[in-house]
């Protein structure tokens, strides 16, 4: 392809892990070379080991290796046998040119230009599960060459591969993913939970719901954001103490069914609270009609904070913070309190343009004026005024903060 001659190949995870090194050979800099393989190593090598021991399912892209020095040796195959259903006069030359045997003698030097987190996730995994090193991987070889053409070649092709990955799209893996417990738990919401099911949710990634919509209470995306809050915070089934460990565990490793049937039993558990507490969303939940209330509660003038991805975000947060001092009865109790229209304070302005009839970027100070409102202990309650006053574009000791509900 191009000026690139390749070999895709198989080799076992043992000779993988034995044999092949992360791409260090391309920097004459020692300090370079270094940097690669620690940049490399404290990413995602552990993510992919444990993905390779608990996953029977498990499968790898190729990887990408160069091969300098040695004796790689190519033989085609230039025949086809006897017993063939194909003569081998109509084989094009090209195919046939294509099938063969590469041969290495042991003295090759082999690193890899692309996979180099799959190669420290095989490396420590063959480490703890030998047998694990049976399985073969596809590899595909590229020659190398040390002079300082080669070098800045090879480098390109590297920085070419890896700068121009495309990750997976939050879309993709939330239609797609069957290791993530949010996505399988959105997917299930939106076939079984009638709060969510047909067009009561907007087929939409992002937070964004058009001025148009007048059926879906939020966005597929938006409920995702919410189920990462409540299966990491809130409704929290992991033993993992950190958060990181505890996110890590539900996006990378499928959870067992009866472990994902308890989360989606708690996220039904959290909707049904929710919607217990909010008239508003009692009249969504319940109405045959919910054009009818979404018009009642989103509109061009404002409407019900509940009634916007951004406030169903804040709401959760919240409960989020008080689940650590409260049961979650009290929490949701708590939070009824709350005032829930856009023009009122603490919305108003912090969230909610008055005039320019948009949602405003102050999720976090709005989260923390509603803390402040249920009497939950801040660490800087004059630092919130002087946001607070900011966001109002006037000077701290002009503002007061929200009456306190409370």
């Amino acid at each position: 392809m191009g000026d690139w001659v390749y070999y895709p190949t198989l080799m076992k995870l043992k000779d993988i892990a034995e044999r092949v090194k992360i791409a260090e050979e391309i920097y004459q800099s020692k300090t370079l070379s270094e940097m690669v393989q620690q940049e490399i190593k404290r990413k995602r090598g552990k993510e992919i080991k444990d993905y390779l021991l608990k996953h029977e399912q498990r499968f790898f892209n190729s990887l990408i290796v160069a091969v300098y020095e040695g004796d790689p040796t190519w033989y085609d195959i230039t025949h086809i046998e006897s017993n063939s259903p194909y003569d081998s006069e109509d084989i094009p030359e090209d195919v046939v040119a294509g099938i063969g045997i590469l041969s290495l003698n042991g003295e090759e030097k082999l690193f890899t230009l692309d996979g180099q987190h799959r190669l420290i996730g095989i490396k420590e995994a063959v480490a703890e599960t030998p047998h694990l090193g049976e399985d073969e991987l596809s590899i595909i070889f590229i020659a190398h060459r040390t002079d300082l053409g080669g070098m800045e070649r090879t480098r390109r092709l590297f920085t070419t591969l890896n700068k121009n990955a495309v990750r997976v799209s939050k879309g993709e893996m939330v239609a797609l993913d069957e290791d993530d417990t949010m996505a399988i738990t959105v997917r299930r919401l939106v076939t079984e939970n009638p709060m969510f099911m047909k067009d009561r949710i907007l087929n939409n990634v992002t937070d964004n719901i058009p001025k148009s919509n007048q059926t879906c209470l939020t966005t597929i995306g938006n409920l995702y954001d919410l189920l990462s809050i409540l299966f990491t915070k809130i409704y929290v089934i992991s033993k993992k103490k950190k958060f990181t460990d505890r996110k890590n565990e539900l996006t990378k490793i499928r959870q067992l069914d009866e472990i994902l049937d308890q989360h989606y039993t708690n996220a039904c558990d959290y909707f049904k609270r929710l919607t217990d507490s909010f008239l508003p969303l009692q009249e969504f939940v319940n109405t045959s009609d919910n054009s009818t209330v979404v018009k009642k509660y989103r509109h061009p003038d404002g409407g019900n904070v509940l009634f916007r991805p951004m406030g169903l975000n804040i709401l959760t947060e919240i409960i989020a913070v008080l689940v650590k001092r409260h049961s979650l009865p009290e929490c949701f109790q708590l939070i009824s309190k709350l005032p829930t229209d856009l023009t009122q304070e603490p919305y108003n302005r912090v969230i909610w343009h008055p005039t320019q009839k948009k949602i405003l970027k102050g999720k976090t100070l709005a989260r923390n004026l509603l803390l402040y409102m249920l009497d939950h202990p801040l660490k800087d309650v004059e630092r919130l005024r002087e946001d607070y006053a900011k966001a109002l574009g006037l000077e701290a000791n002009e503002v007061e903060l929200p009456k306190k509900v409370l």
